[in-house]
């Protein structure tokens, strides 16, 4: 276990955030979302539009949907399908994608 000094509450904070960031254990799905991010990335550079202007039609901060492409924030099944719709993707297929994932991974 890794020791970390604690001079303040500023830095119990860090040393706090520090610790959870450390024992987070990553998803046994990690790689069927890096998928589907991936080809939420690929739909919208075919649609020819920029982060910028996906998350304008979205009503929300362009930083949202990057996180959301870049495994910072989780995919919300609602966000996922409003996604789609404004890139012109179809939300089955992505589905799919998850799908197949899953399956060849036999965790289906």
């Amino acid at each position: 276990m890794k020791q970390y000094a604690v001079f303040s509450v500023s830095n119990f904070a860090t040393f706090y955030i520090v610790s959870i960031i450390e024992t987070m254990k990553p998803s046994p799905y990690t790689i069927h979302y890096d998928n589907l991010r991936a080809w939420l990335k690929q739909q919208r550079e075919n649609s020819g539009l920029s982060l910028r202007a996906a998350s304008a039609m979205m009503g929300r901060h362009h930083s949202v949907l990057g996180k959301m492409e870049q495994d910072r924030r989780k995919i919300e099944l609602s966000e996922f399908i409003e996604y789609c719709e404004v890139i012109g993707a179809d939300p089955h297929e992505g589905m799919d994608v998850m799908i197949n994932s899953l399956k060849t991974s036999k965790l289906v």
